[in-house]
C-alpha cells in the first residue's frame, strides 16, 4: 500500500478535532463546556484548510518577505503556518456566508469567558449549529463521501425548551450574557448584509416536528425534510403519512421566543451606542413608522400587529417589542455620518448633545 499524502492526515485531524468539539457540546449539565466547543472547532477548520491547501500544492507558511524563500519561525525554530483567517482568504470570498460564520467564532474564541458558557451556548446556537453542518458540507466536497462524520455523530437525545421553565431558565441565561459578548455579537452582525445575516451557511435555524402515526423498520433511519421545498399537497401528505419517517425542518424566527425584544427607549439607546450619533426615541418612532414596523400613531388598539421578525407585541405586556434583528439593520443603516444625515435630514451630533432648536418665525426679535 502506497504511503499516505501528509494532507491525508492532517484531514483525518479535522475530523477528530471536530468530533472533540461536538462532544463538548452535547455533554450535559456542568460536563458541558462551550468554549471547548469553540477552540476545537476553530482546530477542526484550520486543519480542513491545511488539509486542502497542501492537497492542492499551495505553501501554507509565511515568508519573511514576499518572494522570499526564508519563512518565519516561531521560538522553537518551527516554520509558522498560516492561521485561520488566513486561510478563509485564501479559499473563500468576501461575502460568503461559510467564511463569514467562521469569522463570526473566531471572534467568539477570544471573548469566551467559561463563567458564560452555557449564556454563550444559547445566544449563539443557531450559528454553532451552521458552524459544525458547514464543516461536514465541506469535509465531504473536497475530500469525498467516504470521509464524511455521519458515522462518528449522531442525532443528540435532549429535552432543551420542551416546558415552560425550561424556556424561562433559557431567557434568563440569554439576558445574563456579559456587555462584551452582546457588542460583539451585535457589532459584528450589523457589519455584514442582510442576505447572509439569513443564510443558513451562515446562521442554522430548525424546529423539530415530532412523526406520528404506526411505527414501522422505517424508525431506524431519519430523513430531513425542508418545509421551504414542500408543496402544499407534500406538506399535507408528510403529516398524514404514518410509514414516512421524517423529520420536518421548518424555519423559524429566533425573536419568536422573546429572546431579544427591546422597548422603544432601550432600541434607541442600542442604536445609539453603536453608532456613536445622537439618536432619540423620536428618530426611532420616525424610522419604524417609515419602514411600517409596530402600531401607528393613534391605531385602534385591538388592531395591533407585528411581523414577528421586527417587531413582536405581547399580549401578555400589552405591549409592541422591537428585535435585535430590526435594531441592527438600523445600525447598519446610520453608522456613516453622510447616510445618517440623508436618513434622517440633520448632521450627526454627538450622543448625549442637546439638540439644536429651530427659530421660531413668530418670535419677536
Amino acid at each position: 500500500m502506497a504511503p499516505r499524502h501528509n494532507w491525508w492526515y492532517t484531514m483525518q485531524e479535522a475530523r477528530r478535532q471536530a468530533c472533540v468539539a461536538v462532544d463538548f457540546y452535547n455533554r450535559p449539565g456542568e460536563r458541558q463546556s462551550f468554549g471547548d466547543f469553540v477552540v476545537h472547532m476553530h482546530l477542526a477548520w484550520q486543519n480542513l484548510m491545511h488539509a486542502h491547501l497542501v492537497q492542492n500544492d499551495t505553501n501554507i507558511y509565511f515568508r519573511l518577505k514576499a518572494g522570499s524563500r526564508l519563512y518565519k519561525k516561531d521560538q522553537y525554530g518551527q516554520k509558522q503556518s498560516w492561521d485561520l483567517q488566513t486561510c478563509l482568504k485564501k479559499v473563500y470570498g468576501e461575502q460568503d456566508p461559510m467564511r463569514i460564520n467562521v469569522e463570526f467564532f473566531i471572534g467568539i474564541r477570544n471573548s469566551v469567558e467559561h463563567r458564560y458558557d452555557r449564556s454563550l451556548a444559547i445566544a449563539t446556537a443557531p450559528q454553532a449549529h451552521a458552524y459544525v453542518i458547514n464543516f461536514e458540507a465541506e469535509l465531504v466536497r473536497l475530500f469525498g463521501a467516504e470521509v464524511s462524520l455521519a458515522e462518528e455523530l449522531r442525532f443528540p437525545v435532549f429535552v432543551q425548551s420542551l416546558s415552560p421553565e425550561g424556556m424561562e431558565e433559557q431567557r434568563i441565561l440569554r439576558r445574563g450574557l456579559p456587555l462584551e459578548a452582546q457588542t460583539y455579537i451585535t457589532e459584528f452582525e450589523s457589519r455584514i448584509p442582510a442576505a447572509v445575516r439569513e443564510d443558513p451557511r451562515y446562521e442554522y435555524r430548525i424546529r423539530l416536528s415530532r412523526v406520528t402515526g404506526p411505527k414501522s423498520t422505517a424508525d431506524l433511519a431519519l430523513e430531513f425534510v425542508n418545509a421551504k421545498d414542500l408543496t402544499p399537497e407534500q406538506f399535507e401528505q408528510l403529516n398524514q403519512d404514518g410509514n414516512a419517517k421524517k423529520v420536518l425542518i421548518v424555519n423559524q424566527l429566533r425573536e419568536s421566543g422573546f429572546t431579544n425584544e427591546m422597548l422603544p427607549n432601550d432600541a434607541a439607546k442600542a442604536v445609539e451606542q453603536q453608532i456613536n450619533f445622537r439618536f432619540s426615541v423620536n428618530d426611532f418612532t420616525k424610522l419604524r413608522h417609515r419602514d411600517g414596523v409596530g402600531p401607528e400613531a393613534r391605531a385602534n388598539p385591538a388592531e395591533k400587529w407585528a411581523d414577528g421578525k421586527r417587531c413582536i407585541y405581547s399580549k401578555a405586556h400589552n405591549n409592541h417589542v422591537y428585535t435585535q434583528t430590526y435594531v441592527v439593520s438600523l445600525i447598519q443603516e446610520l453608522r456613516d455620518p453622510a447616510d445618517f444625515e440623508t436618513v434622517l435630514g440633520r448632521k450627526p451630533q454627538p450622543p448625549g448633545s442637546v439638540p439644536e432648536k429651530k427659530p421660531n418665525p413668530f418670535s419677536r426679535v
